[in-house]
């Protein structure tokens, strides 16, 4: 790490404009300052009729934020395509539900390096792939578990700490889908090529290095886990991702791909 790292953030905005003035303000508070903020828009369902356009275009610090405006839902891939033409040290990409506390960024600083690991606000590792479910280790690591210390994990998700340069690792294969998934198969490409998931230390005592301070805000209907029962596809694209060389902590059995229509 640099004495004075760069740092681009990239949010995407869907469904919640109700928190995005609130996360661009929260990221600006760092305590180390990011380099840039890209915001990319999906074009929201109309069947949800919340958005209005002063919701992207008319908020507090909109002017230290770059917007890529779409008239089209391209889904949660763009993000980690759009990580790729950047040109700073490192990115972070933030759900549309996720507030970081102001020591966020310093605290994923301090391992991202020393560890050569992803991080992440929430730490997932898998305990079972029976009956065509993926089970998961409980608590989960991160503000679920507010581990003390780093924990390395499966898979992090809600957002994403790396090295820029990592981005490439993503399109080296294709995921097994685009609509869904996408974290486990950045942590699975990334795993094959050396580097590791972790969720840095998300101490009870002090909030202000937890990567989201309001995690219960990604259990509404705007989420796409909460919209429908994604159980299916994440036992299809864990194992799709097993069967080509992923390597769960602890699960320690050969296991087959995803089953084909």
């Amino acid at each position: 790490m640099t004495s004075n790292p760069k740092i681009s953030v990239i949010l995407t905005a869907w469904m919640r404009p109700q928190y995005l003035e609130e996360q661009v303000n929260a990221v600006l508070s760092q305590t180390v300052k990011p380099s840039e903020v890209i915001l990319w828009y999906n074009q929201p369902s109309k069947r949800f009729a919340i958005w209005k356009r002063k919701h992207f275009l008319e908020f507090k610090n909109s002017e230290h934020v770059r917007q890529i405006i779409c008239n089209y839902n391209f889904g949660i891939m763009p993000r980690f395509a759009l990580a790729a033409c950047l040109e700073s040290e490192y990115v972070c990409i933030f759900d549309d539900d996720t507030i970081p506390g102001d020591k966020w960024f310093e605290n994923c600083l301090e391992y991202v390096d020393k560890e050569k690991c992803l991080l992440g606000t929430i730490g997932l590792r898998y305990v079972s792939l029976e009956n065509k479910c993926a089970q998961v280790e409980r608590p989960r690591m991160g503000w679920e578990g507010e581990n003390e210390e780093l924990e390395f994990v499966d898979l992090v998700g809600h957002c994403w700490f790396f090295r820029r340069e990592w981005t490439k690792y993503f399109w080296i294969e294709e995921p097994l889908l685009r609509t869904f998934g996408e974290d486990i198969h950045f942590c699975a490409m990334l795993q094959r090529h050396g580097i590791r998931s972790g969720c840095p230390p998300h101490p009870k005592s002090d909030i202000s290095l937890w990567g989201s301070l309001y995690p219960e805000r990604g259990i509404d209907r705007a989420g796409i886990s909460c919209a429908a029962d994604h159980s299916e596809d994440f036992y299809n694209v864990v194992s799709y991702e097993i069967s080509k060389g992923f390597k769960p902590m602890l699960i320690k059995f050969q296991f087959p791909g995803p089953e084909t229509k």
